[in-house]
């Protein structure tokens, strides 16, 4: 999260362009959504989501241009709550509401002194990028980045505990390795392609011995005894 303030910080200053064109907005239409032309819409949320993806953070992030869809998706990660802490994004909704559907702006938070919070926002103070103290009335919640990385990252180390797991049932329920024949010899297959495993091998050998036992144990009782046969001349 230090490395995405600092980057935050390279970008104050920045202003909207004519028409209200910003870059980060346009990085958001051709990235992101492309339903719709962003490059002149509002812009606070699309300035953080430009600075996570750069990073590469935007899976536990989140990329959202509409600010109160972005807070439900902190809600939905289990990453919501009302207390700041340093880089933690912090929703307002400046009627007051206190709704989550009524949040209208939403900045980033860079450090805590008791109620008041040092932000920096985006599309603030006539479209600008500024870096803010605030008190939180008109906060309506912060939502959590950091939180939602570590449950995605117990997550996929959970899923690869599972395959680990996994190997040694399916190993003892795999044939021998093939046997494959050497060019040039005997055995030579085709060109080199694949005998039968082992295992396949052994099943029909061992049906062919069986019935060669028992066809000498017929003939042999056919016979009968060696005493009663005649001698030959």
């Amino acid at each position: 999260m230090r490395k995405l303030l600092d980057l935050l910080r390279t970008q104050i200053g920045y202003s909207e362009q004519a028409g209200g064109y910003t870059k980060y907005g346009d990085w958001y239409g051709k990235n992101v959504e492309f339903d719709s032309d962003y490059s002149a819409q509002p812009w606070c949320d699309m300035f953080l989501s430009w600075a996570a993806h750069r990073l590469g953070y935007q899976k536990w992030f989140g990329q959202f241009a509409f600010t109160p869809y972005h807070a439900e998706w902190f809600v939905e990660q289990g990453a919501w709550g009302t207390t700041p802490e340093p880089g933690a994004l912090v929703f307002y909704d400046w009627s007051g509401s206190g709704a989550i559907d009524g949040i209208d702006h939403v900045g980033i938070v860079t450090s805590v002194d008791g109620d008041t919070i040092h932000t920096i926002e985006g599309n603030i103070d006539g479209q600008y990028a500024r870096e803010k103290v605030r008190d939180q009335t008109y906060v309506v919640g912060y939502g959590y980045p950091d939180k939602v990385r570590v449950k995605q990252e117990a997550q996929a180390k959970a899923l690869a505990g599972k395959a680990v797991a996994l190997k040694p049932v399916a190993a003892e329920f795999s044939l021998a390795p093939a046997m494959t024949a050497t060019p040039g010899t005997a055995g030579d297959l085709a060109g080199g392609r694949e005998a039968p495993g082992a295992a396949a091998l052994l099943v029909p050998l061992l049906i062919a011995i069986l019935v060669l036992v028992a066809c000498h144990k017929a003939r042999r009782a056919l016979a009968g005894p060696a005493s009663a046969r005649p001698r030959s001349e």
